[in-house]
């Protein structure tokens, strides 16, 4: 198989240079201009020793519980001899692990000290739906929320934990709000040889006082990328091996819109687990592509050689820019430095055949229609002759544009076309010296509205989505409550191929004009989110509502 077909069907990205489309050149055209910020703050040097992400102390000795506190709260944090960062933390650290078994109950207890409100947002973990952290749970200034459910069977793997209030993600995000969680399962596959790191990858735009940037126009259109990359909240550290380790890398992309393509220096990637843990079979990578909110589990042989020097990093992605396209994102941007030291060689790690099960969902039940759009008020074309005039409606319980109880799916909604996020309305929010553009970001037509139902289904039913990205610029998907499985894809006008292997996501990413066709089933009832994870875009009215009773 060509890797440009594996990376595709992989469900982790195809990398294909996404042109411009006339939708998306209108638009770089008649959205005001912004440039950065001047006087951003010194970038940090590197070369620190990698340090392990800081873990939540668990608070109980009681086996199979984990009881803690979260406080995000503002911190002050040195990066470097020369910059301190002005940031907002869980606990006054940058990017906290907690770690569990399968079987264990989180009791976790959220305490605001923000000034807005927050809520904590569990990503990728099959949670009922009142422990979600969604936007209508939010929690005040001054208050706090318990968050308590136990891990199933099933559920090992690394997911993370990020906040999700209505209209003031981006901005929390932006400022450094993340953790990671790791949830072990009964007994580990991969031989004790193999040394495991955990790498949270995220990016800062920081003024020279070390206050976190305002967002500026391009940043709300494309997606926030900082010039800051940081990997555990270091600035490129190193990672000291002996000759010939087998290293687990197991990383997550925390960023808000930043598209990591990962490639090691003379070395091979292995991928073994994705976002919902291992897949069947070790498939051997040249290159990885991880869209914000994605997780893979890779494993490399480091070279024999002594004394070498290896870098990973992160080479430019052309995802459909809309406006002036930042110099920094057409540079390399270094992540880890691994040093292989002079000493013996490692031999090399036998791994199992299989290193876990991936069933298929079977066929569905229910089929829907997804379609993601980017629009300016005052215009209609959304997505610049590319449409589906179909793609807005769902079979069975259907939604979309050309029936105007469709998009209710039965259930409540205002009826507005632009719900919260039209002109005039939610552009306008979040921090002083923002520069929110009129460009609505919508699915099936619509922008976000709290009080809006697009779907309605049936917990335990296999569904299949097929996500229609109608725009010039990539996307990547992600679904509350549930995996899914990528069963086949479609680039454009071309024909419809089936993946040639499974594995359990939460996020996609779709570039221009994809079709993707998933298929999921929803154990919990409750409503669901499901949305663009750039957060901006999110923010801009990319998301939507599905209840499942």
């Amino acid at each position: 198989m060509k890797r440009r077909e594996f990376l595709g069907y992989s469900a982790l990205g195809a990398l294909v240079l996404s042109t411009a489309g006339t939708m998306g050149y209108a638009l770089s055209r008649q959205l005001p201009h912004s440039t950065p910020p001047v006087g951003l703050a010194p970038t940090p040097l590197g070369g620190e020793p990698l340090q392990p992400l800081p873990r939540i102390a668990n608070l109980t000795e009681t086996a199979g519980r984990f009881r803690s506190a979260l406080t995000p709260a503002p911190h002050a944090v040195p990066l470097g001899d020369e910059l301190e960062a002005r940031l907002w933390l869980y606990n006054g650290k940058v990017a906290p692990l907690i770690e569990v078994r399968e079987g264990d109950e989180l009791n976790i207890t959220l305490i605001n000290e923000l000034e807005q409100e927050t809520t904590l947002h569990w990503h990728g973990v099959p949670v009922p739906q009142a422990q979600d952290g969604a936007p209508w749970d939010a929690v005040a200034p001054g208050e706090s929320r318990q968050y308590r459910y136990t891990f199933p069977a099933g559920s090992a793997g690394l997911h993370w934990f990020h906040p999700h209030p209505h209209e003031g993600t981006a901005r929390q995000v932006a400022h450094g709000l993340a953790g990671a969680l790791l949830v072990r399962p009964p007994q580990d596959l991969l031989p004790l040889e193999v040394e495991e790191h955990l790498l949270v990858v995220s990016d800062l735009r920081l003024m020279a006082n070390g206050e976190v940037a305002p967002h500026t126009a391009e940043d709300w259109m494309n997606g926030r990328e900082g010039e800051l990359l940081l990997v555990n909240g270091q600035r490129e550290p190193r990672l000291d091996v002996a000759p010939g380790t087998t290293l687990r890398l197991r990383l997550i992309n925390a960023c808000a819109g930043r598209y990591l393509r990962l490639r090691l220096d003379q070395h091979e990637l292995t991928l073994i687990g994705t976002d919902g843990g291992l897949i069947e079979r070790p498939q051997p990578l040249e290159e990885l592509l991880l869209t914000p909110g994605e997780r893979a589990d890779l494993l490399v042989r480091v070279s024999e050689q002594a004394e070498g020097r290896f870098q990973l990093a992160s080479h430019p992605y052309e995802r459909g820019w809309m406006g002036e396209r930042p110099p920094h994102l057409e540079q390399v941007a270094p992540l880890l430095a691994i040093h292989t030291l002079n000493s013996g060689v490692h031999p090399a790690v036998a791994l199992p055949e299989r290193l876990g099960r991936v069933e298929p969902l079977g066929e569905p039940a229910v089929q829907r229609r997804v379609e993601l759009t980017e629009v300016m008020p005052g215009h209609d074309d959304h997505g610049a002759g590319h449409g589906d005039p179909h793609a807005g409606h769902g079979a069975g319980h259907g939604a979309g544009h050309g029936d105007p109880h469709a998009a209710h799916g039965g259930g409540s909604g205002s009826g507005s076309h632009h719900g919260t996020h039209g002109p005039g309305a939610g552009h306008g929010a979040g921090q002083a010296g923002d520069a929110r553009p009129e460009v609505d970001f919508l699915i099936n037509g619509r922008a976000f509205a709290m009080d809006e139902i697009l779907f309605e289904g049936r917990a335990g039913e296999v569904e299949e989505w097929e996500v229609f990205n109608n725009s010039h610029m990539d996307h990547p998907f992600h679904v509350h409550g549930t995996h899914f499985q990528v069963v086949a894809s479609r680039d454009g006008d071309g024909e419809w191929r089936e993946a040639p292997w499974l594995a359990w996501k939460d996020t996609v990413n779709l570039t221009p004009y994809q079709r993707l066709k998933l298929r999921m089933v929803f154990r919990e009832p409750g409503d669901w989110l499901f949305h663009c994870h750039i957060i901006e875009h999110e923010e801009l009215g990319m998301m939507a509502t599905i209840r499942v009773s």
